[in-house]
């Protein structure tokens, strides 16, 4: 065999496998899901991932709800970031503290 191939394929492997301890990793800080957190888990959440999705909402909004549904179906797909929710009405520091409209 030629040793530049046997180099390569062992480069290969080497970065398949790291690609598969990241996704284990990020699989169990709750990447891979769309869940709603409560306002004291906002924090430890978004700090311990480097790409966090939050969708603050309100029961009321019809558009929420749309946002829901394709959030929960993206969130899958896409292991290199968590997918989180937050009630509006129930987290009013965090809501005042990032300006976000209601």
């Amino acid at each position: 065999d030629d040793p530049e191939l046997i180099r390569i394929r062992q480069q290969r492997l080497a970065q398949m496998k790291q690609a598969h301890s990241k996704e284990k990793e990020n699989k169990s800080k709750g990447h891979g899901q769309y869940r709603e957190i409560t306002q004291d888990e906002f924090l430890p959440e978004v700090t311990g991932s480097q790409h966090v999705l939050c969708h603050f909402f309100t029961e009321e909004f019809e558009r929420c709800k749309i946002m829901h549904h394709h959030l929960g179906r993206l969130a899958p797909f896409h292991l290199e970031a968590k997918f989180i929710k937050m009630n509006a009405n129930k987290a009013p520091f965090f809501v005042q503290k990032l300006q976000i409209r209601v």
